[in-house]
């Protein structure tokens, strides 16, 4: 837990002194209200996102390797030492020294949420893609730059996603492997914004308090187990929930240039992490449509498209160097030949894989997904209980509470605005799951926004706005914390050794026996002697040896491709 809270502090004081460095700079090119800095947990997404574009464009010439650390790490120290006044205003603005009784508060419930999420950021990593094919992905990523063909050895290994870049440069060494503790950073931030909107006091508007409190109890809920896990399910759905957040309570209409042009960056962010949050970018994009009046439309549109174009572009040029296509697994854009691209039949089989074990489909999982909702959508509610298929039936069906709640659209009061657009395309977002690939984990940022939007409003509950009862939704947030803390405090009782080794360090992932396969001549494969997970075993490792896999030189980094 202390080497997780480390890498979060150190990431965090990173990339608010990033983001920070951005906003000094938006505001000397004349980027509207780039002179007023948002709140650090917005400064550090903003400056984790351009952190990521830089790592995209190293990574197509070097590996994520401990001089990347070292080469990251001595330009980033130099952004904080020239911005070292600003960063302190901000920390400053936010420390305890500036808190009241109600700030001391808040700081109790923060250190409460922050125990929930480290105690299970600690444990081994229990999702199945952590040890199918993430945690080799991560390590081709720390040994070698973009390999050449690398979804010929195992498809999967060919998802590209942005997030895992930042994940292998805040690794940290430990006796049982490396530590990927990044990967509930976000919830972390989450947690921070929820605390901050809960202790502000008194405000005009109760969803600024309720709607982060929510998000954050519920993906914690659904999603707790795998807080230790290098997944992007899990960062995503928290991303969205922070974006959809910021959108309701600042639209277009009401932001600065600069807030909407933070809300295109982290929306195309959104998108490089995982390809099921396209939809997210109607938010940016509408953020630019209300931006217009009064720009040219080179102002209005230029600075979004260099943003999103900064992270897209690279994105799109690691996809063709590991797969062979601009976005992987979709064969439909197959426009390049290259020697390394990934069979279309292999990429098509991919995608298919994805689609239907996402619906649960009777089929063989790599057929061609039935076209009609008949087809399968039986057996894909059959196993949505509990909370899932709550929140599924909830957004999906969020239409009806949502045309009572705005029933007045065109006498919308402008702080309905974001709230009303939000639930909109949220709403979208959760049809494209649905038509797409429905399962929870993919969707679950929209689909809980998209239940949760319509029943808030400004004076929900109207009650708790008065008085010491506005503190109503803290003790309910520091009774959740506490009930969950009953895990650490069983493994304390029953077994104080495993709970001492996860007080240091994360506990390690599980190590397969594998075996070697020969393939061609210099190239052997290890596959696992049981299962199809390789977790951290050595490279090169897949779930089994593809036939016709052959190296495309001498070494690994060279890549691979398909024998015809």
């Amino acid at each position: 837990m202390i080497l997780v809270l480390f890498i979060w502090l150190v990431a965090a004081l990173g990339t608010v002194g990033l983001g920070v460095g951005a906003y000094r700079l938006a505001a000397r090119l004349g980027v509207g209200g780039a002179t007023e800095l948002p709140a650090p947990e917005w400064l550090s997404l903003a400056g984790a996102a351009l952190l990521t574009a830089a790592l995209q464009l190293y990574s197509l010439q070097g590996p994520i390797d401990g001089r990347s650390q070292l080469l990251f790490g001595l330009c980033t120290a130099l952004v904080l030492v020239l911005n070292r006044r600003a960063v302190a205003a901000v920390l400053r603005c936010t420390g305890p020294w500036r808190w009241r009784a109600a700030g001391w508060l808040g700081a109790a419930l923060l250190f409460l949420l922050l125990a929930w999420v480290l105690t299970f950021a600690a444990q081994p990593p229990t999702n199945y893609d952590a040890g199918l094919y993430q945690l080799q992905t991560l390590q081709w990523t720390e040994r070698f730059a973009a390999v050449p063909g690398l979804g010929n050895l195992h498809g999967r290994l060919a998802f590209n996603s942005s997030f895992y870049l930042l994940l292998a440069l805040l690794r940290a060494a430990t006796p049982g492997g490396p530590a990927y503790a990044l990967s509930s950073y976000l919830y972390a931030v989450l947690a921070v914004a929820a605390g901050r909107a809960v202790l502000a006091g008194q405000q005009p508007d109760a969803r600024a308090a309720w709607a982060p409190l929510l998000l954050l109890l519920a993906l914690l809920y659904g999603f707790q187990v795998w807080l230790s896990s290098p997944t992007t399910d899990t960062t995503t759905a928290a991303l969205l929930g922070l974006l959809f957040c910021r959108f309701a309570q600042q639209p277009p209409g009401r932001a600065s240039e600069a807030e909407r042009l933070l809300l295109v960056l982290l929306t195309a962010w959104a998108v490089t992490i995982k390809l099921s949050a396209a939809p997210v970018l109607l938010l940016g994009l509408g953020a630019v449509w209300a931006g217009r009046a009064g720009q040219s439309g080179l102002r209005t549109w230029l600075p979004p498209l260099a943003l999103a174009g900064g992270l897209a572009l690279p994105w799109v040029a690691r996809n063709v160097v590991l797969s062979g296509y601009l976005v992987y697994p979709l064969p439909a854009l197959d426009v390049l030949d290259v020697d390394w691209k990934v069979p279309l039949a292999a990429a098509r089989a991919e995608q298919h894989l994805i689609v239907n074990l996402a619906r649960n489909a009777a089929q063989a999982a790599a057929a061609a997904p039935g076209p009609l909702l008949g087809d399968w959508l039986g057996n894909w509610w059959r196993p949505q209980v509990y909370m899932p298929g709550a929140v599924v039936l909830a957004g999906l069906i969020s239409p009806l509470p949502a045309l009572w709640r705005w029933r007045r659209l065109r006498r919308l009061p402008a702080a309905e605005q974001g709230w009303a657009a939000g639930w909109l395309v949220a709403w979208l977002g959760s049809v494209f799951w649905l038509v797409a690939a429905p399962d929870y984990r993919f969707g679950a940022g929209f689909l809980l926004v998209a239940a949760l939007w319509p029943w808030l409003g400004p004076r929900w509950p109207g009650p708790l706005l008065q008085g010491r009862l506005r503190y109503f939704s803290a003790v309910l947030l520091l009774g959740w914390a506490l009930y969950q803390l009953r895990d650490p405090l069983y493994y304390l009782r029953h077994d104080p050794a495993r709970f001492a080794g996860r007080l240091l360090w994360p506990e390690p992932p599980p190590k397969p026996a594998t075996e070697a396969v020969p393939l061609a001549p210099g190239l052997r494969v290890q596959v696992p002697r049981a299962g199809a997970q390789c977790w951290g075993a050595p490279l090169p490792c897949a779930p089994r040896a593809e036939a016709g896999l052959r190296p495309r030189g001498h070494t690994l980094a060279e890549g691979f491709r398909r024998a015809d």
